[in-house]
């Protein structure tokens, strides 16, 4: 029976979203789904615990932007700190599943590894729908994915409440879309005929090499001029540089297009997007801004090799002094 119903508020400037918790008599936590609506006005209101630092952040997609609010009842007993915690969290997961940012997922779950552990059941339910693009962008996409999935998809086992691993859990939820066979397949294998399968998909993954490439001398220079502008508006009109420095980033296009003739990889997947330099001059072009890592882009280059295009839009960008590697994030479909 039913004791408690908690909520977790997503609000952005498109809408809101109501996603439902429920806790038992003997104190279980239980996720209920999304909701069109209820009676939030008697409940405690909490701010969720933010999924990022917004100054890690150069750039972020508008469908990222949401203030995430979880509700709790106004008497709650027995509430623990893992509870809590939890709450506090999964808004952010919720987030990145309805904007299926697949790479995000993964990076909230290494980020906080021990607030899910308990409740792995729950977890595995809300990230199910993107796990398996998100297992991939995690694995292949990255470079810290990999090391141990080759075990974990060998062994091909469920996973126990209180599981940490990242790969382990997003290998778990993805594994009614992914079948695993692995006495039969490679996990590369498995991939490719998971993506050869599906008539359509999108995911977001992380751009290797890019400090290799001219795009990001752009940045540089754009991000100065916009570090100065916003201390010029500081006083008058604070967001104004803010707001400018998004539209920018937002205005530019990308190219996700297969290199066939690339004498490195005959499979390697480049990504070019508006250069910064050329908007500023007057000029509008794109330039090279890295690449897909080697192991996605074969994947996705066996899988549909009469593909050679992709629908693509750059989705977010980190704001560390080595935010060039794994930092420029990308969304790609088909």
């Amino acid at each position: 029976m039913t004791r408690d119903t908690f909520f977790v508020q997503i609000e952005k400037e498109t809408g809101k979203s109501l996603f439902a918790f429920t806790r038992s008599e003997t104190g279980m936590m239980d996720y209920a789904g999304k909701v069109e609506s209820a009676d939030l006005s008697s409940m405690q209101v909490l701010e969720s615990s933010r999924y990022f630092t917004p100054s890690w952040y150069t750039y972020l997609s508008q469908e990222l932007l949401a203030n995430i609010t979880v509700y709790i009842p106004e008497n709650v007993e027995d509430f623990d700190a893992n509870q809590y915690s939890f709450l506090a969290h999964i808004g952010a997961i919720l987030l990145a599943v309805e904007a299926k940012d697949a790479l995000l997922i993964a990076e909230l779950l290494h980020r906080r590894e021990t607030v899910f552990s308990s409740f792995i059941p729950i977890l595995l339910h809300v990230i199910k729908p993107v796990a398996a693009e998100a297992l991939f962008a995690w694995v292949y996409g990255t470079f810290r994915g990999e090391e141990n999935f080759p075990e974990i998809y060998k062994k091909n086992k469920p996973i126990t409440l209180g599981e940490t691993d990242t790969t382990a859990i997003l290998f778990a939820a993805a594994r009614d879309a992914l079948q695993p066979e692995p006495e039969k397949e490679s996990a590369k294998e498995m991939f490719i005929r998971y993506f050869k399968q599906k008539k359509s998909f999108e995911f977001t993954i992380g751009l290797v090499g890019s400090s290799c490439h001219p795009w990001v001398e752009g940045v540089s220079r754009i991000e100065a001029l916009s570090d100065k502008a916003a201390w010029m508006h500081l006083v008058d009109n604070p967001l104004a540089a803010g707001k400018k420095h998004q539209e920018l980033y937002a205005s530019l296009k990308s190219t996700v297009q297969a290199e066939p003739y690339n004498p490195h990889d005959h499979n390697a997947i480049s990504v070019s997007i508006d250069s910064v330099d050329s908007i500023l001059k007057g000029i509008p072009g794109k330039c090279k801004a890295g690449y897909i890592r080697a192991t996605g882009a074969e994947i996705l280059r066996k899988a549909r090799p009469n593909q050679f295009a992709y629908k693509s839009s750059l989705w977010r960008m980190g704001a560390t002094p080595s935010f060039f590697e794994n930092g420029i994030v990308v969304k790609i479909g088909i």
